[in-house]
């Protein structure tokens, strides 16, 4: 959240760690911690290792810690203080289960908990975990082993799981199917769910709150009214107590958008009329360089984050991507058809930035240029990151994508007033930065991870 004014930041230090080895490792997580280290995680598919980053930027000894149970998975990582709260799914003796494994440093395990037992096998690849903004409440979502959609709470201080919501009995007679979840700071939780299109003459879009007991408080439905909400996404704002939801909208279903589409659920679940506000003339000239809307019909614009304000309004961040997949020359001439290899290219540019105050009026918007383009590689090195500050968001990405190219910035000012700026070229340091997984540390700095011929280096920029 943002909403002072004051001076621009001018510079920059960079630090980057010493290479680790990844070519053939699974995964890796990296955890920052409030003493200053990093703790970096590694999957090796056959065992897992800690290694710590110490303040310095130098790697501690790398240290094994072995999960009970066969065939696990990590699910996902997060920080308790300077310790490391492991959630994983493991085989123990004949069924699947979740669980909670929290180590220290050393890496010595001091805690351990049974989230769920009883997992289908089909669902060990599909197990997902949301959680609050201060990450001390967590929906995880799997299935059991009748195949239903389960949906758990647990609050991590507490240690406390509150209840287990059967979502496939819950939402089966609406024929709803829950695409996302919200949880704010407190514990209540959103569900996100469309009704299905045989079931009604035009799909719903339905927001259920559910308490801290499991029980369905209240089901809201989106006035629509006749258009068509695409490329949606919620958030909770926990200082003014209520939740934006945005994305875009057209006037027919599979056509290009016509605007952006925004509304609020205050603290009491009553809902607002979405706001429906048409592209201008001005935004596609900007963009484009003509006032036509032929561009919407060349381009993919998909939300990508909403940013709440200090006057309890909210920014939007769309950005235009493309997947283009197409064969090879050789596989194309080949009449065998021996070659069945395709080739994909990726394709992240210009972002779009609308700014809306609380009742969904629009005050300004902006695009911010750029061009990437990358192959074969999912798209891993593309896109942005925003870094909060008090006074300016930082809209941080690689300008092209390869490890001979420069990283720029626009510094956002909540007025809409804007500049870009270079930071750093990382020819020279042969990087190759993931801004898509940077992280903030703390109000001046944000690590990147950086990949790079199967190589691994945790670089931290720090805004002097």
């Amino acid at each position: 959240m943002f909403g002072l004014q004051g001076n621009l930041v001018k510079a920059q230090s960079i630090y980057i760690s010493p290479d680790v080895n990844i070519k053939n490792d699974f995964s890796y997580f990296i955890l920052p911690h409030p003493n200053g280290t990093i703790s970096l995680l590694r999957d090796k598919s056959f065992k897992i290792s800690l290694q710590t980053l110490s303040p310095e930027f130098q790697w501690g000894i790398e240290k094994s810690i072995e999960l009970p149970g066969r065939k696990w998975r990590i699910i996902d990582l997060f920080e308790w203080e300077n310790d490391i709260d492991i959630f994983y799914v493991s085989k123990m003796e004949s069924s699947y289960g979740i669980y909670l494994n929290r180590y220290n440093s050393q890496p010595s395990l001091i805690h351990e908990k049974i989230i769920y037992d009883g997992v289908a096998v089909s669902s060990n690849d599909d197990i997902k975990i949301k959680y609050s903004s201060n990450k001390s409440w967590m929906a995880i979502g799997f299935q059991n082993l009748s195949d239903e959609r389960l949906m758990l709470l647990y609050n991590r201080k507490a240690d406390s799981i509150y209840y287990t919501l059967n979502l496939t009995k819950q939402f089966q007679e609406e024929r709803q199917y829950i695409y996302d979840v919200e949880i704010s700071d407190q514990g209540s939780v959103y569900l996100f769910g469309r009704t299905s299109e045989s079931n009604r003459k035009k799909v719903q879009t339905l927001i259920t709150k559910i308490g801290l007991d499991g029980s369905l408080l209240d089901a809201k439905e989106l006035p629509l009214k006749d258009y068509y909400f695409t490329s949606g996404m919620a958030k909770i704002d926990n200082v003014a107590g209520s939740l934006a939801y945005g994305g875009l909208y057209s006037e027919r279903s599979n056509t290009p958008p016509e605007g952006y589409a925004i509304g609020f659920i205050n603290d009491e679940n009553q809902i607002s009329e979405i706001n429906f506000v048409p592209f201008s003339t001005s935004l596609l000239k900007e963009w484009s360089g003509n006032s036509k809307k032929s561009i919407l019909s060349n381009s993919e614009l998909n939300t990508r984050s909403i940013e709440f304000k200090s006057d309890s309004g909210c920014l939007i961040f769309y950005e235009n991507t493309k997947e283009l997949s197409r064969r090879p020359y050789f596989s194309a001439t080949d009449p065998t058809g021996a070659y069945t290899t395709r080739w994909y290219d990726y394709y992240f540019d210009d972002i779009i930035v609308a700014s809306f105050d609380k009742k969904g009026v629009l005050l300004w918007e902006k695009v911010f240029h750029k061009r990437q383009y990358s192959q074969d590689d999912q798209g891993l090195f593309s896109s942005f990151f925003i870094f909060h500050t008090n006074s300016v968001l930082r809209i941080i990405f690689n300008d092209a994508i390869s490890s001979e190219g420069t990283v720029s910035e626009y510094i956002l000012k909540p007025g809409g007033e804007f500049i870009r700026k270079s930071i750093l070229n990382t020819s020279y340091k042969n990087l190759n930065l993931r801004f898509k997984d940077a992280m903030e540390i703390d109000a001046q700095s944000v690590l990147v991870p950086s990949e790079n011929n199967g190589k691994l280096n945790l670089v931290k920029i720090v805004f002097d």
